[in-house]
């Protein structure tokens, strides 16, 4: 393998323009987020000064944002602004009727997740070496229980390559107010985004692609619920309800460990085998009704993913699940149809799909992470142009596939 090429941004430059309309339509849309939101959330800003230099010049630099949910995307476009950038998004999501055009409008670089996408990695390249700012979500979906997912290494290895300035951005309040769980929902409640730097030009030479993998892993990380409890702050709809859905997320009662068997009802939670329970509030916070039970999100999923550790670490444990399988493809019109029943399974090798005609198995190792959809019940998985997107019979397996997959990715590194 070659020695990564440091590029070095000193020298003045003057952008090379991607289109002077995508530019005016991207700040404008930018600003008008900003304002939006600093009214409506009282969303605010804390820059690292020095950022506030890099934005201020014309150097090309990245910001790494942390992405627990949706409202991620806003935050960045504020954190972001005056200055034009060219944001990393998932392919498919370029095919999403008025979001997808106004995207392709905004020049984005659109990535296919959980695969190889050499074709994108050199467009963000060229991107921070003609002096612009390029945002992405190194994640690749949104969190589970407002903690972020572990970002793998091949983040670093681009930041090596490069060798610019990069920035971390840390959403506050984005889990809450358009929770993953209910992604339908918009909540009121505060906002803040926090900006700092990660890396000074050219230092990135200087560290292993694993000391800064460490390095963002740390600085990205951000446990809403900690934050968030005895602050007294609230998150609500405009009439007063929160936290619908958030049953989506808990396949195990923490009580008497039967599966799949949580149910809401208003503000109660309950286990309908066991009966225990919690009430649900508008500081997001648990109350239970029994000692023992956890208080928070993070709480209970933390119980969730002791059972993976638990349960993966037997060989031959699988995790096997019937799906309607449908299929898009990036080239065509990326409208999913041809829907099939099949068998979806994790284990220690990877992922395997057996259908009526169609058949898939992909090594754990080249599976890093998938998109899931806590509200709806799929995943979906990428192989070249084609995405597959399985939607389970119990949006609550999807959390468990998740946490599953986490798990074994993290026993297999």
């Amino acid at each position: 393998m070659e020695d990564p090429q440091i590029v070095s941004n000193k020298k003045e430059k003057t952008p090379k323009s991607t289109g002077g309309f995508s530019r005016r339509l991207f700040t404008a849309v930018a600003g008008l987020v900003k304002w939006a939101m600093g009214i409506w959330f009282g969303f605010t800003l804390e820059e690292d000064p020095r950022i506030a230099q890099w934005k201020a010049s014309d150097r090309g630099f990245i910001i790494l944002c942390g992405h627990t949910a949706e409202a991620d995307a806003a935050v960045l476009l504020a954190a972001v602004y005056p200055r034009y950038a060219r944001f990393v998004v998932g392919a498919q999501q370029l095919y999403k009727g008025l979001q997808g055009r106004l995207l392709r409008m905004f020049d984005v670089i659109p990535r296919k997740q959980f695969v190889s996408d050499i074709a994108s990695v050199k467009e963000m390249m060229k991107t921070v070496r003609d002096g612009h700012v390029l945002g992405m979500m190194p994640e690749g979906r949104v969190s589970l229980d407002g903690r972020p997912s572990p970002v793998d290494g091949s983040t670093a290895k681009l930041l090596k390559k490069l060798g610019c300035p990069v920035a971390v951005l840390v959403p506050e309040g984005s889990y809450w107010i358009k929770p993953p769980y209910d992604h339908k929902a918009i909540l009121r409640g505060p906002l803040k985004g926090h900006l700092k730097v990660l890396l000074e030009e050219g230092e990135a030479a200087s560290l292993s692609a694993e000391e800064i993998t460490d390095r963002l892993n740390k600085a990205i990380y951000y446990d809403e619920s900690k934050a968030l409890s005895g602050t007294g702050r609230r998150y609500q709809n405009h009439k007063g309800q929160t936290m619908k859905g958030v049953s989506n997320l808990f396949y195990l009662c923490p009580s008497c460990g039967a599966f799949y068997t949580m149910h809401q009802a208003d503000d109660r939670m309950c286990c309908s085998s066991c009966g225990a329970g919690v009430r649900l509030t508008r500081e997001m916070v648990f109350l239970p009704e029994k000692e023992g039970l956890p208080c928070t999100v993070p709480d209970w999923n933390d119980r969730q993913l002791a059972f993976e550790k638990q349960f993966w670490k037997e060989g031959s444990a699988l995790f096997s699940v019937p799906v309607t399988r449908y299929v898009a493809d990036l080239k065509g019109d990326a409208v999913f149809r041809t829907p099939e029943k099949g068998l979806l399974t994790l284990d220690r090798s990877g992922l395997s799909y057996k259908g009526e005609t169609d058949h898939l198995q992909i090594a754990l190792s080249d599976l890093p992470g998938v998109s899931a959809d806590y509200e709806d019940g799929f995943i979906a998985c990428y192989e070249g142009d084609i995405i597959r997107r399985f939607v389970l019979d119990d949006v609550r397996k999807t959390a468990r596939f998740v946490n599953s997959l986490m798990t074994l990715r993290e026993m297999d590194q």
